[in-house]
């Protein structure tokens, strides 16, 4: 009976070859879609859960005081840690995280060779086992056991040693302090949110070893015991805030235990995490969304398909049941027919995936291994899909096919077809609707992207590059260095930083007297007055801060923005000039100008209080050299660059970044959105074109009689193919109404992300209406002019 169901199915598929070809192609590409999407979106569900101990693990974070604006940040005290282990009894282990030198690239030297590095990490050595770290040199146990000691993962190993052991090695750190290797690891998995590439004892710096409650810089994890209750931990810990800092110096106010398997896609909004692999929930729901809607476009198309050749198919069922065939007979043929197509599909859109995997990893930026396809839950996915698509796809064809009178057989009685129009134009509509919703989303996010690259950022970041200097072994190599720089055709100027804008520069509190309660929190940075010229900052009043200090002076001079002196009170930016300001880095520092708002982080974030400053008495070392230059040659002036670098900080290894390209960088995320949004809806408008194209054949070829009796009748060629293209368009008017307030709701919460955005224009909606209408004719024009300009009199010969 089965053999004879697929013989049948086989057969009625091959005599309708446009039509079959149709459908196996629109589901093949539905399924190719699913898959890669559904692996990508499994891919970033996995993160963390590969830990033995992941479900009782959780990364603490705490929620700043609302004078820093109650946000939450992932870094805690030093001493955080430790009390929690000494005072509450479920915490069974903890480990912090620190990045050496707050995540600066550092230049290491091996024996003969220089590297760099932004992968190093000091740890408590709880690390191991709380991450189940699996050596290959050295064990867990004992890589910690003498000072100074280090641990590198394979990956690195094998960039500093190559194939040699590395156990025993020295390394040499900025040239400055020396780890001796002690252990190699196995690399930690792609999607472990723990990403260090190199580890030594926090024990050994002043790091783990003078602790206190007021800087925020470890990211801690807890183990806690199993079955613990994580709320009476929470509170646990809250207490100790109460109990060991003074009211006067609370700048967080609660711990907030985040469990280690959801860092990875919920901490989009927790601040100054150091993962560098962190997503986003609703990168996962989009891919989710995507997969289906295209997969149901796909089985829309076949729907729609099937029914419209209902008439031609009719006399065949009439048959059949003349012949004695009931209507689970029936059911079961159709089914059978969709399940054989479906399968085709499935076997070339499985294949596609592998063919494609690459180009959808560069769209999507997720870094999907091929193995990932042919993980089980991808191959349970696969058997899966062919069920839901055989009975979703095959449902409306079978139910509507089975219940045709043998009656049609001898024309006595008329199909009805009000029911089955309306429910295939409903699907028509659906499938346009969600392709212009998928084109206005694309076309606004597009624009926001654009708007982001062309925002006056208040500071001109194109023409800067940003060199290293960190392993210099004194300034005299630094001053070396810049004044070589400026004899150097192409240069307009250079000036040492503590950081880029928006890095790694430190957060600390201005007041406007010594005596205020309230504080305003800003990030600092430790410069030169040339920052201004190389940062085309701008000036308001006054003048920037001094390039150098004489050996005895003991002020601090400020360079800050408009949000500062909007904070001091200061009415105009004239009223601060030369006006005293308490900071941290000392009570009476001198205001010496002030320069606009500049957007000094991604444009997701308001602009804050912003200080620029130089003292004898620096604090924060100078990290990096920010260069301004102006040449067309560019790779011929960063080899001069990079020449005059090792002449004159040897031993060092020669890092650089543009800082255009940092920024951009900034938004990696969303471009990855935007390029995914664009090539599944040409896909998904692509789909539900092959649908279109097939569905006006039918029609067009329904209409064969029709279409003779009015040409007879002296109809026009236009007006034929207005008659026939017309009924399509209508529905795509339809689509565009319901689509537009959808796109609308949706694109408007997406933008709520961004404290820089985009006004929501009409024309977006015009144009994705547009581009609707216009495909919609190319889609179906060529049928209709195809039918207007045939002989009538050979059609209504043939019927």
């Amino acid at each position: 009976m089965i053999n004879n169901f697929i013989k049948t199915a086989w057969r009625n598929i091959t005599a309708n070859k446009l039509f079959a070809t149709l459908n196996i192609a629109g589901l093949a590409i539905g399924i190719c879609v699913c898959i890669t999407l559904f692996a990508c979106a499994s891919y970033e569900l996995s993160f963390d859960r590969m830990y033995k101990n992941s479900k009782d693990i959780y990364r603490v974070n705490l929620q700043s005081s609302p004078e820093y604006n109650s946000k939450v940040w992932a870094q805690l005290p030093g001493i955080a840690g430790p009390a929690f282990i000494q005072n509450i009894p479920q915490v069974k282990a903890m480990t912090r995280l620190l990045k050496h030198d707050f995540g600066a690239i550092i230049s290491l030297k091996t024996d003969d060779k220089n590297f760099s590095e932004k992968g190093l990490y000091m740890a408590d050595s709880s690390i191991f086992g709380m991450f189940d770290f699996k050596f290959t040199e050295g064990n867990a146990q004992t890589v910690f056991a003498h000072p100074k000691s280090v641990v590198l993962s394979e990956s690195a190993k094998e960039r500093l040693y190559g194939k040699e052991p590395a156990f025993g090695k020295i390394i040499y750190v900025e040239n400055k302090d020396t780890l001796q290797v002690s252990g190699v690891y196995k690399d930690l998995p792609q999607n472990s949110t723990i990403d260090c590439d190199m580890v030594y004892n926090i024990m050994d710096s002043w790091a783990g070893k003078d602790v206190y409650w007021g800087n925020s810089s470890y990211e801690t994890y807890c183990l806690l015991r199993p079955g613990a209750d994580v709320e009476r931990v929470q509170k646990q810990a809250n207490a100790l805030i109460d109990k060991n800092i003074a009211k006067k110096n609370k700048f967080f106010t609660k711990f907030l235990f985040q469990p280690l398997a959801d860092i990875h896609l919920y901490s989009a909004d927790i601040r100054a995490g150091f993962s560098s692999r962190i997503g986003s929930v609703g990168t996962v729901k989009a891919l989710l969304l995507l997969s289906l809607l295209v997969l149901a476009i796909a089985c829309i198309n076949y729907m729609n398909l099937a029914t419209a050749r209902s008439e031609k198919r009719a006399k065949g069922v009439g048959v059949n049941k003349v012949l004695g065939a009931d209507k689970r007979h029936l059911l079961a043929l159709f089914y059978t027919e969709t399940a054989v197509l479906s399968f085709v599909a499935i076997i070339i859109g499985y294949l596609a995936c592998f063919v494609l995997q690459p180009f959808f990893q560069d769209i999507t930026g997720i870094g999907l291994r091929p193995s990932a396809l042919s993980a089980t839950p991808i191959l349970c996915g696969l058997l899966l899909t062919w069920v839901v698509v055989t009975l979703l796809a095959g449902s409306y064809p079978a139910f509507s096919m089975s219940r045709i009178s043998p009656l049609v057989l001898m024309n006595k009685l008329k199909m009805k077809h009000s029911a089955a129009d309306l429910i295939r134009k409903s699907l028509v509509v659906f499938q346009f609707a969600s392709s212009i919703i998928l084109i206005i989303s694309v076309i606004l996010i597009l624009q926001q992207i654009r708007y982001i690259r062309n925002k006056d950022l208040g500071y001109n970041p194109k023409g800067i590059v940003s060199v290293s200097i960190k392993a210099a072994q004194n300034k005299q190599q630094v001053a070396s260095f810049i004044n070589d720089l400026q004899k150097m055709t192409g240069v307009e100027s250079a000036s040492p930083s503590q950081s880029i804008p928006g890095d790694i520069e430190s957060g600390k509190s201005i007041r406007k007297y010594t005596t205020d309660k309230d504080r305003f929190p800003v990030r600092t940075c430790n410069t030169e007055g040339s920052i201004l010229k190389t940062m085309q900052l701008k000036l308001l009043a006054g003048n920037t801060i001094p390039q150098t200090l004489a050996a005895g002076d003991t002020n601090c001079y400020l360079l800050v923005n408009e949000s500062v002196i909007k904070y001091l009170g200061y009415k105009t930016p004239q009223d601060a000039i030369g006006r005293y300001a308490s900071t941290e880095m000392h009570p009476r520092s001198i205001i010496t100008g002030v320069v606009k708002d500049f957007n000094y982080e991604s444009l997701k974030n308001d602009i804050g209080g912003y200080v620029y400053y130089i003292t004898n008495k620096r604090t924060e070392p100078l990290n990096t050299l920010l260069i301004r230059y102006n040449t067309r040659a560019l790779s011929f002036f960063m080899q001069q660059v990079q020449n005059t670098f090792k002449a004159d900080v040897p031993n060092s290894s020669f890092d650089y970044e543009f800082l255009d390209t940092h920024i951009q960088n900034l938004y990696a995320s969303e471009q990855h959105t935007a390029r995914t949004a664009t090539v599944f809806s040409i896909l998904a408008i692509f789909v539900a074109c092959l649908g279109l194209f097939g569905l006006a054949a039918s029609i067009a070829e329904q209409r064969t009689r029709e279409i003779g009796i009015r040409k007879v009748l002296g109809a026009s060629v236009p007006g034929i193919a207005r008659l026939l293209t017309g009924d399509f368009l209508k529905l795509v008017l339809i689509s565009i109404v319901i689509a537009s307030p959808i796109a609308w709701y949706m694109i408007n919460k997406w933008l709520t992300g961004f404290s820089y955005r985009i006004h929501v224009g009409l024309w977006a909606f015009i144009i994705a209406g547009l581009t609707a209408v216009v495909f919609a004719l190319l889609t179906t024009s060529s049928h209709a002019i195809k039918a207007a300009l045939a002989n009538p009199v050979k059609s209504l010969r043939s019927e």
